[in-house]
């Protein structure tokens, strides 16, 4: 017997995909966007590479299922929103953004507020290419009180560790190990909202960085 949930998925996917394309290509779709899309949207889409329009429904039916999910995003967001899931069943890989923490290795409230998700409770950090070896997040800004997870996700969309942020004074930090030259994103969620304040990269070292 078919399962209702999944048909109601896949219904609802395509309500996305079947319509013409919103964005026009020349115009970059605005970051806050894509980490609304990668925070909110892509947990429940990753992977799904195919490109394939199983089913043909109009505009409106997109626009109710993006905002059933996503909450009131201005129609502009929406339309958005819609051609990131369709660059993603295209593509099979994140729509690119323009930072990369591997090329920076810092990041101050100026950057991270780009990064955020709409209401607060996430954000969507792009790594860039890491080498094999040792490497640390330190995060500033979540309050030890904050009950708060991280996701590492491969740029094929593959989870590659859920690895716990570990208290270091009023910071955390989030160690991992790379074995492989790999494209990372760390997607950071809590049950409130919350506000970094700093990101730093270390790459094998394991001594904490010094603050400026």
């Amino acid at each position: 017997m078919p399962n209702p949930r999944r048909r109601s998925s896949q219904l609802a996917l395509a309500a996305i995909l079947a319509f013409p394309l919103a964005v026009p290509a020349s115009d970059p779709i605005p970051i806050e966007s894509a980490v609304a899309f990668n925070t909110q949207c892509a947990r429940c889409h990753e992977g799904e590479c195919s490109g394939r329009l199983s089913f043909h429904l109009g505009e409106d039916a997109a626009d109710e299922h993006i905002r059933r999910h996503g909450g009131a995003l201005p129609l502009e967001t929406v339309r958005h929103l819609s051609e990131l899931l369709r660059y993603m069943k295209v593509q099979c890989a994140f729509y690119p953004l323009p930072l990369t923490l591997a090329r920076d290795r810092i990041w101050g409230e100026d950057t991270l507020g780009h990064l955020r998700a709409p209401d607060g409770t996430a954000y969507f950090l792009p790594l860039g290419l890491l080498a094999p070896g040792p490497h640390r997040l330190w995060i500033d800004g979540l309050h030890p009180g904050t009950k708060a997870c991280a996701e590492l996700v491969a740029a094929s969309f593959d989870r590659v560790d859920h690895p716990g942020m570990v208290p270091a004074g009023d910071r955390r930090v989030l160690a991992f190990q790379v074995d492989a030259p790999t494209e990372l994103y760390v997607r950071i969620t809590a049950q409130g909202p919350i506000a970094l304040t700093r990101v730093e990269l270390v790459t094998g070292a394991s001594g904490e960085p010094d603050r400026e």
